[in-house]
């Protein structure tokens, strides 16, 4: 917003004044509105660059509300569809559906943990090293082999994380104040 400079003993400075806050009032809650979905598109830009081989398979999505006195705005992100991996185990054909973004997200198996440098990332929610169902080497640090279903064998200590969601947050923090300065000026 630009100064404003009012002489209180001048009753045509007072109006001007009064039309320049009425205008700036108007406008405000545009500019509200239009700063909340330039940061989420730097989110949403960050995010779908950082899902790895999953790229493709994740779905983000900008959400805006808007109230009487603001605006908030969500990156809400989905699968866009399930991954079904297969292995031989004890003879058998062993299935799973896997979550693309979560695998994006946290990865799994030693990688993973190795990966995750700060404990936000590391066993948050539920998720991350150890906790797939029924998981057997996820704290092997040599990793595991495994056997596809037409009997390949493959050796794998987990896959890294590539941190969509997480990238998305800094790279808004970081954008914040520039996206700031265009849209409501350098005040």
């Amino acid at each position: 917003m630009k100064r404003l400079y009012v002489s209180l003993s001048n009753q045509k400075s007072l109006e001007k004044a009064i039309r320049e806050l009425k205008e700036y009032k108007r406008t405000l809650h545009e500019k509200t509105e239009q700063f909340v979905a330039r940061l989420i598109d730097v989110g949403i830009d960050t995010a779908e660059s950082n899902c790895g081989q999953y790229a493709g398979l994740i779905v983000f999505k900008k959400h805006l509300f808007t109230f009487e006195d603001g605006v908030d705005g969500v990156i809400v992100a989905t699968d866009g569809s399930k991954i079904v991996r297969e292995w031989m185990r004890d003879g058998s054909v062993v299935s799973a559906e896997v979550s693309p973004l979560l695998m994006a997200e946290f990865g799994s198996g030693w990688l993973a943990n190795v990966m995750s440098t700060q404990d936000y990332r590391s066993n948050t929610l539920g998720v991350g090293q150890g906790t797939f169902p029924g998981q057997t080497h996820a704290f092997d640090k040599d990793g595991w082999w495994w056997q596809t279903p037409d009997g390949e064998r493959h050796h794998s200590i987990g896959e890294a994380p590539t941190y969509p969601m997480y990238s998305a947050m800094l790279a808004m923090q970081f954008e914040v104040d520039r996206i700031g300065r265009e849209v409501f000026g350098n005040g």
